[in-house]
């Protein structure tokens, strides 16, 4: 052993050495005074600025930067240090050699020149690099003091025989110690750089501030001040620092990246330095774990040896002093570990993944319909497309399943980072705790438990094998679930109108039950894995036990018993942790396979070559596959026969002209603009597009000669696709404002009228999807974004579809040919190709999949419009759209959209919230039961300590009862309760017998756990499957204007993150709190026999904690609820650029919408970074009061010198009260933060519903189909002015109404009023003599049919779209697509159709327009006439026998929303459902507006003869006014009213005579004007006038047609009747 002297001399002069070596920067900076020295980005300019990765600072945090205070107590502590020591050497003889004083003076020396050299404030990177060496410098001499004059100062001081020099002397030594400790905080305490702020944004201070705010979590602090203040906000938490940011993540990990390894080793290589670092602070914590059980081991050594009298020991004090220290580094260290891998490792590689999905989806196609099913479906099985999630052969990734790898697969990865350094902890704990055990109890007893315990190990690998394969079935289950949900959330609309809530919610309760079942059959499972595992420990402890009392008999120490339980208790933890690191192993693997399939995936393809202009070479093209990207096909044809094909496509649309794409429903115009876009397979040929140039994305200002990039797309798809924000934002779409521009695209796109009607003009949200917009309003905010972008050529999807024939007009003289235009490519697919042909100069007509004709042609100039004044574009207060929120305000003040951020509560989760989680949960039985299971589990562990006890007296009459328990651990499966109770009573058995019992017990324990595992499972999954329940009724039957108005990924995120929540922790969480609870309870009853001192400072303590939870609940409540909602957006916007993927590819927008998802999971990362820091601030306050609690009971134990059961009781009671209440406290706030999920569920769950009651209908109604109204108002709020406003008419049964009117006239609205979307303010609506308002909603719209005009098809197969109940034959369903002629007649003579079919030719015997799919070929300089000559349809070409009609096969696959048919094909699909249902009432609100005039013509007859048959009454709602002409009568709304209501001749000749009237008024009044009587103000008239309809007429591009489809041959007689002289005029 080293003489002290000689051991005191090296410490001396090893501090020395160390001390200069931390001089050395020093003095080298003060050399190169003017070298600043930068490193990981943090480098100073100047004195006014500072800059680094993280952020930029502002000048008002430069000026607020200070470092004077730090400065001054450093200064002080270092003066004062080096003259205590030299007033010590000159004025008192030196107890330690001058060598040793020399050196330690040498220290004080070099440490006043480290301080004299550290820069100014402004070298902020220098500066704080030079105090690190001073702060260590200074804990080099605080150590060196305290080893050379710690035990003379304390003896000095303290020695009641010391003088008064002596005590002078040792007071200076204790100042020369304290100034050297103040020295350390000094340094510790100088800030590192100004705030620095990213994108106006505060920046996370952990690298801002002093590393005494560091080590300590209080950086923090902006957060529990503003908690304190008001409620939080997202802004309000700082932003991420670089490293942390998703952006440089992603770009690190693909720097990174080596092709051919799988997902989870690039992982690995990617965040190798800190899964290094995290494994070296489990090291250390391993190591730290174990020193407590040497101190207790020395302690009670002691004890024993003393006999309790330890007051006269100072080695007792100095173990204290040891168990106080290791308690704060465990403390320190377990808080960073847990820091470092949340903000290091779970965050991070959270952020990275969610970034790598988008980014993959950004490059995926848009739409890939589902393959053939395999087989065809039965006609008596319906659902028979229905498959258990687990038995399709190949996977087919939906728009779910992708959100799903976001969302859940994501989150699985990222837990397991939090625990998979459990596994290093058990190793290093078996090393260390087993090793001290062997010299504790010998080598044979514990390498006999070990063996014994290693048994469980192949029966744990089996059962994990198993509970591997089910947990890969509940992923799919959950996976099947979330696609129902989606899907219904897309077509609520749909479902709404045909009554079909049950059956869905049927549905979904379905498909969450088979995942409850699979759930539960993975909780099992789990169970007996943790059964096995644990049995490990058991095993270990009790055959350890076995041997060594076999070897010892009587001579058993007490302080080796409680210093081994200690140790087994740590290996009990360690161990305990593994199968639920297991568990998060297997999730996370699961998740990482699912996770590389899906990047594994091949992108999709660039089908385009470089070329001048757009050019189809020979080129064969087709909808994508999903199966397709694995694949090349080798004979495509086969292949695709299901699936559209254009084939053998010859076409070179000319640059800087109109080119018009036209053809019948379903003969391939999207998918030949599809593929312009890149966004198909190419399977022949070539395709060449102009190649697009540089250009920067960001430019704040973009000179007018620049503004054209004649490379760039724009597309306006045939759905038009809005996003989330206001009509302004939708249009400019990223670009920089130009005020002049910006007004013009408005006035092409006939938009002026309709922002000035908006509540807050183009600053109007328009909610997800653009709700608040009519149809015909997104439709022309779409093409409005198109003509604002900067491309050069735009590509239009069928864009006068759902506009009124005059806005129409004015679309196609504006925005397709005028100004905007020029100069611009336009490839326009339409069915209103009369209205563009003057204008084309490439006419292209498809038929079947197959170019029919192609026919370049030589403009007019002429407009069609004449003129149109303001008042034909004039909108009305109503809107076209059910949920029509953009209504006149008279306060034209900005409004924030209260679903634009999602609501969250405030304050405490409310009583409430608990309440209805208890009742749901099965009321008091189910939680009495638990509660005596708990009670049960705390008798046990009492027990088993009674047990212990016994046996030590049994074994030594001085045994002491005592262990210790450290455990840092959140969460296990194992109990560590061990009660032990004093007294001399003895049972009077042997020690075999206890030592049987404590066998006993312990697996009684075991067994009880997993019982209260289970009990907590049923608990709350019984709570969960009630709550899912309601929430899935209320959603289902909630108004239609809350669906449009909040997101669905709003929706889904509570259906999936916050049940998931419900599921699996609220129930555990619960019952931890109750236990922490009785646990304590049981403590303090058992502290009665302890001193009165330790029960003070226990309520102290208590006092303390209660203070620093309040402050933390308080912070971590809001944080958590931003971080639940911070969720929401991303899914959100994930939703929303997956439906509208061509659309910003098309733009060349990719990069813009990463970079928002970018900021968007960034601020998710934030607020979990906030909370988990909000965490380590708590856990640091409470550990370290801990601590002090432990060293103050040690003390007061060794001063009393007490025996050693009354000291080990009290240390016992001492430990127990510090983690039981610390294990309430975190219980209490866990639980809170945990029923935050509950609240939130809640609050969807108890939304306002339609109503539910109401009277039954008898079983024939409506037997008529008489309509009656009356007096009828409507409002969408009752904020909002009328929609409609006192409509009175009447319809009678069988009739046929055509209703018409100008965009936001009220029609749609009108149709929703039958169905009961919105309740009238007054007025009523009869139906055959009922009041529809006092009918059950359910019995109203399930006898009524509507065909809406955005029609949505469920993903399944034709079949279940069309008969959804399986009640129907095939023969039916055919019938029903051959009515709708989207097949052709079927010829069975055995089953005649009920009403036979319309010829299929198109009817041309009053019609002298042009049929659109039927243009004859014409010469290309030939000039196109008026009336281009006819060619009927039975001369166009037969379908390619190749090319199958896709609806003669009832088990056609269609993708959710139908997205493999084109929007007339899905028009078509909903029109045979509905025939279908043989309704006496029928709504088609423009049912056909996508589908070409001559179908439209064929549908409109057959459903004549049809309906007529049956006697239905039909209301027509329409645009094009030819579909109506010769209905029985028209009803024409003007702004909600009923402008007037007649026969169609009726009305054309009222209003024609109106007009001549007028005309002839004006002539009279004004002889020097000009004749304007096309142009008349009919706005002006009163309502309940004529004209209505004429003017409606003169507007339309069909007026001609409709002039002899309603006077017939009468016309010209009847026009100069009216008229005279200027009929030709007219």
């Amino acid at each position: 052993m080293l003489d002290p002297d000689l051991l005191h001399k090296l410490t001396g002069v090893g501090a020395a050495a160390m001390v200069a070596l931390l001089t050395t920067p020093s003095l080298s900076h003060a050399w190169k005074s003017k070298t600043l020295f930068g490193r990981y980005g943090y480098a100073a300019i100047n004195k006014n600025s500072y800059e680094d990765a993280d952020g930029v600072a502002t000048e008002d945090s430069i000026r607020e930067f200070s470092d004077t205070r730090p400065r001054v107590c450093t200064a002080v502590a270092v003066v004062v240090g080096t003259g205590v020591h030299v007033a010590t050497k000159v004025l008192f003889t030196p107890h330690v050699s001058d060598w040793e004083s020399w050196t330690e003076l040498a220290c004080w020396i070099l440490l006043c020149i480290q301080l004299v050299c550290l820069p100014p404030k402004h070298h902020y990177d220098a500066k704080f690099r030079l105090t690190v060496c001073g702060l260590i410098s200074s804990l080099a001499i605080t150590a060196l003091v305290a080893l050379l004059h710690g035990f003379e100062a304390l003896e000095l001081v303290s020695g009641s025989e010391s003088t008064r020099e002596e005590k002078v002397h040792g007071l200076l030594l204790l100042l020369q110690f304290l100034s050297a400790f103040a020295a350390a905080f000094g340094f510790a305490a100088f800030p590192r750089r100004p705030d620095v702020y990213e994108e106006s944004g505060l920046v996370d201070q952990q690298h801002t501030l002093s590393l005494l705010r560091l080590f300590s979590f209080s950086w923090n602090q902006v957060v529990f001040d503003v908690a304190k203040e008001r409620k939080m906000e997202i802004q309000d938490i700082p932003n991420l620092d670089y490293i942390t940011r998703s952006k440089n993540l992603e770009a690190r990990f693909l720097k990174n990246r080596r092709e051919g390894l799988p997902l989870w080793k690039q992982l690995i290589r990617t965040y190798t330095p800190e899964l290094v670092l995290q494994w070296a602070l489990t090291l250390v914590v391993a190591v730290l774990a174990l020193f407590p059980q040497v101190v207790l081991y020395n302690f009670l050594s002691r004890i024993e040896n003393n006999h309790g009298h330890t007051s006269t020991d100072p080695t007792v004090f100095i173990w204290v002093l040891g168990l106080l220290l290791s308690q704060l580094l465990q403390v320190g260290v377990n808080n960073w570990i847990r820091w470092i891998t949340t903000t290091r490792l779970e965050i991070p590689v959270g952020s990275l993944l969610q970034s790598l999905v988008f980014n993959k989806a950004l490059k995926q196609y848009e739409t890939a319909p589902p393959g053939e099913n395999e087989g065809k479906d039965s006609k008596n099985k319906p659902d028979g497309d229905k498959k258990s999630p687990g038995s399709k052969p190949k996977e087919v990734e939906t728009r779910q399943s992708v959100i799903n790898h976001m969302k859940l697969d994501s989150s699985r990865v990222t837990i397991f980072c939090m625990y998979n350094n459990n596994f290093p902890m058990a190793i290093f704990k078996l090393i260390f705790a087993g090793g001290f055990c062997i010299s504790l109890m010998g080598w044979l007893p514990v390498v006999s438990g070990l063996a014994a315990a290693t048994l469980m190990i192949p029966l744990s690998s089996l059962l994990s094998k198993k509970y591997t394969a089910l947990h890969f079935g509940l992923m799919k289950y959950r996976d099947s679930k979330a696609n129902i949900l989606t899907e219904v959330l897309s077509g609520m609309r749909q479902i709404r109108y045909s009554a079909l809530e049950q059956h869905w919610e049927d549905k979904i309760i379905q498909s969450r039950n088979e995942e409850l079942k699979q759930y539960w059959k993975v909780a099992i499972w789990q169970c007996m894995v943790v059964f096995i595992v644990n049995m490990g420990p058991l095993l270990l402890a009790s055959v350890t036990f076995l041997i060594y009392v076999w070897q010892n008999g009587t001579h058993i120490k007490a302080s080796v018993i409680f210093t081994s339980l200690g140790l087994f208790d740590q290996l009990d933890e360690a161990v305990a942790l593994l199968p639920l690191l297991q568990t998060y192993m297997l999730e996370a693997w699961t998740s990482a396979v699912r996770l590389e399939k899906y990047f594994s995936q091949t992108d999709k393809q660039p089908v385009s070559q470089p070329g001048e202009t757009v050019v189809f070479d020979n080129a064969t093209v087709a909808w994508p596959r999903i199966e397709d990207l694995d694949k090349v096909e080798e004979d495509p044809t086969e292949q695709r026969e299901a699936h559209s094909m254009l084939r053998k496509v010859n076409l070179e649309f000319p640059a800087g002209k109109l080119s018009l794409i036209s053809g019948k429903t379903g003969s391939g115009k999207s998918l030949l603009l599809a593929a312009i876009l890149g966004e198909v397979k190419l399977v022949d040929g070539q395709i060449k597009m102009p190649t697009l140039p540089e250009f920067d994305h960001n430019a704040k200002s973009i000179p007018e000669s620049d503004w054209i990039i004649p490379e760039l797309t724009a597309f306006v798809s045939q759905t038009p696709w809005i996003e989330s924000g206001t009509v302004k934002e939708n249009v400019v779409f990223g670009l920089p404002f130009v005020e002049d521009r910006y007004r013009k695209v408005l006035a092409a796109c006939a938009l002026e009228k309709d922002i000035e009607l908006l509540v807050d003009g183009d600053e109007t949200e328009v909610g997800p999807k653009g709700v608040t917009l009519s149809g015909g309003q997104r439709w022309r905010t779409a093409l409005a974004r198109a003509l604002y972008s900067r491309a050069g050529i735009l590509v239009l999807d069928d864009v006068l579809s759902a506009v009124d024939a005059h806005v129409g007009r004015l679309i196609v003289d504006e925005a397709l040919t005028g100004e905007l235009a020029k100069g611009k490519t336009r490839i326009l697919a339409t069915h209103h190709a009369e209205l563009v042909l003057p204008h084309a100069s490439y006419y292209v007509v498809l038929h079947a999949g197959r170019v029919e004709s192609v026919q370049r042609l030589s403009p007019t100039e002429t407009r069609i419009s004449e003129s149109l004044s303001d008042t034909t574009l004039t909108a009305d207060t109503s809107s076209d759209q059910e949920n029509g929120l953009g209504t006149v305000s008279d306060k034209k003040k900005k409004k924030t959209s209260a679903q634009d951020e999602e609501s969250r509560e405030t304050g405490r989760v409310k009583w409430k919230v608990y309440k209805a989680y208890y009742k749901a949960s099965g009321g008091a039985i189910p939680w009495i039961v638990g509660v005596l299971i708990l009670l049960f589990g705390h008798f046990l562990s009492v027990s088993r300590a009674w047990s212990l006890k016994e046996l030590a007296d049994q074994a030594s009459t001085s045994a002491l009862r005592f262990t210790v328990q450290a455990s840092m651990s959140d969460y296990h499966f194992t109990a560590n309760a061990k009660e032990y109770g004093s007294g001399d009573w003895s049972w009077g058995h042997g020690i075999y017998f206890w030592l049987g019992v404590y066998l006993a017990i312990d697996f009684s324990i075991l067994v009880v756990q997993i019982i209260r595992v289970m009990t907590f499972f049923v608990v709350g999954l019984k709570a969960s499957k009630i709550l899912f329940h309601n929430m899935v009724h209320a959603i289902l039957r909630a108004p239609l204007r809350w669906i449009d108005t909040v997101p669905a990924g709003r929706i889904l995120n509570r259906f999936t993150s916050d049940f998931f929540m419900v599921d699996r922790r609220l129930s555990s969480q619960t019952f931890t709190f109750i236990r922490s609870v009785m646990f304590l309870a049981v403590i303090i009853a058992t502290s009665l026999s302890v001193s009165v001192y330790v029960i003070f400072f226990g309520i102290f303590l208590f006092t303390l904690y209660i203070q620093i939870s309040r402050i933390y609940i308080d912070a971590a409540r809001e944080v958590k609820r931003i971080n639940s909602v911070s969720h929401s957006p991303i899914y959100d916007q994930f939703s929303s650029v997956l439906s509208g993927l061509s659309t910003i590819r098309a733009f060349d927008r990719t990069k813009f919408y990463m970079d928002r998802m970018y900021g968007l999971i960034d601020n998710s990362s934030k607020a979990s970074w906030a909370l988990q820091l909000s965490g380590r601030w708590m856990a640091v306050r409470m550990g370290v009061l801990g601590a002090l609690f432990v060293a103050v009971v040690a003390n007061a134990v060794a001063f009393s010198g007490t025996d050693a059961s009354l000291a080990g009781f009290s240390l016992a009671f001492a430990l127990r009260y510090t983690n039981a209440l610390t294990s309430l406290l975190q219980a209490m706030t866990s639980l809170e933060l945990g029923f935050n999920a509950c609240e939130r569920v809640l609050e969807y769950a108890e939304i306002e519903t339609e109503p539910e009651d109401g009277l039954d209908a008898t079983a024939a109604w409506p037997t008529e189909g008489k309509i009656e109204v009356e007096n009828l108002t409507i409002r969408y709020a009752d904020d909002l002015p009328p929609v409609l406003k006192n409509l009175t008419f009447n319809v009678g049964a069988g009739e046929r109404i055509g209703i018409v009117g100008r965009t936001g006239a009220g029609k749609s609205t009108l149709a929703a009023v039958f169905f009961r979307l919105l309740d009238p303010v007054t007025g009523s609506v009869r139906i055959d003599n009922v009041d529809i308002s006092t009918l059950k909603l359910s019995q109203l719209r399930s006898r009524l049919a509507i065909i809406p005009q955005d029609p949505f098809l469920f993903s399944g197969t034709l079949r279940s779209n069309l008969d959804m109940e399986g009640q129907l034959e095939d023969y039916d369903l055919l019938s029903s697509l051959q009515r709708v002629h989207l097949i052709e007649p079927v010829q069975d003579p055995d089953r005649p159709a009920v009403y036979p079919p319309a010829s299929s030719s198109v009817v041309t015997a009053t019609t002298t327009l042009p049929q659109v799919d039927s243009e004859p070929e014409t010469d290309p300089m030939t000039e196109i006439d008026a009336e281009p000559t006819f060619i009927e349809p039975e001369a166009e070409l037969n379908t390619p026998k190749e090319n199958t009609n896709i609806f003669t096969n009832l088990s056609t696959p269609i993708s959710t929303g139908g997205a493999n048919l084109s929007q007339g094909q899905r028009q078509l699909v909903c029109l045979a459902r509905a025939l279908l249902k043989r309704p006496k009432i029928v709504v088609l609100d423009e049912a056909t507006s996508a589908v070409d005039r001559g179908t439209d013509s064929n549908i409109q007859e057959s459903l004549r003869g049809e309906f007529a048959a049956a006697g239905c009454t039909v209301l027509v709602i329409a645009h094009r006014l030819s579909t109506v002409a010769d209905f029985d009568r028209l009803l024409v709304l003007d702004k909600g009213r009923v402008a007037e209501m007649g026969t169609p001749r009726d009305l054309l000749e009222a209003g024609m005579r109106s007009a001549a009237e007028k005309a002839r008024k004006q002539q009279d009044d004004q002889t020097d004007g000009a004749t304007q009587v096309l142009d008349s103000d009919v706005e002006s008239e009163e309502v309940g006038g004529t004209g209505a309809f004429w003017e409606l007429v003169q507007k339309s591009a069909e007026k001609d047609k409709l002039l002899e489809m309603v006077l017939g041959a009468n016309q010209e007689k009847l026009m100069k009747e009216i008229f005279g002289e200027t009929a030709d005029e007219v």
